[in-house]
């Protein structure tokens, strides 16, 4: 698999659009977390409360990648399984059709891109780093054929699953032993 490194002129605005489109009522509310993706806000298990209208949200589609622009450089993206909205204070990735958004997920995630990520992104200080999307369109890419990077995710999902059942299936070990 390619490290994204490659100098070949192409660049990970070659592959993704800006989603800028607002929101709408009745889509759930998404979060970015650093390890679980996108999820429902209400599971988060702190306080967060929006004053903002659902119209004042980004909306995301399905298969757009969304990121926290202050937390890309720590891995903090997550894959649109669903419709949804997001904080405006998030930046929504639109997959162009030269590239799998599932493989695209799992590739931001590996020890390379986060270090591109981090060097692509600014601030004065580490805790105040940025990852705009002009920023992150020039972060040299070069992914492989569509079909591979198809191959790739299709891999990775199913392992993503089993490590899942692994946990779960301890989890459960551990409260029986425990008496729960």
């Amino acid at each position: 698999m390619s490290n994204g490194f490659e100098q070949n002129g192409t660049r990970l605005g070659d592959f993704f659009n800006q989603r800028q489109e607002a929101g709408s009522s009745g889509l759930p509310v998404l979060s970015v977390t650093m390890n679980d993706s996108l999820v429902l806000r209400e599971t988060i298990e702190r306080r967060l409360e929006s004053a903002l209208r659902p119209n004042q949200h980004l909306l995301v589609k399905k298969g757009d990648i969304a990121y926290n622009m202050m937390r890309m450089w720590q891995g903090a993206c997550g894959l649109a399984v669903a419709e949804g909205i997001v904080s405006p204070a998030y930046v929504v990735l639109e997959p162009k059709p030269s590239i799998d958004s599932r493989f695209a997920y799992h590739w931001f995630k590996s020890a390379r891109m986060i270090h591109l990520f981090w060097a692509y992104s600014h601030g004065l200080t580490e805790d105040r780093l940025r990852l705009y999307f002009d920023n992150f369109c020039e972060v040299p890419a070069s992914p492989p054929p569509l079909e591979q990077q198809r191959r790739i995710a299709d891999v990775l999902d199913l392992w993503d699953e089993a490590i899942s059942q692994s946990e779960a299936i301890a989890t459960a070990s551990r409260n029986r032993y425990r008496g729960y």
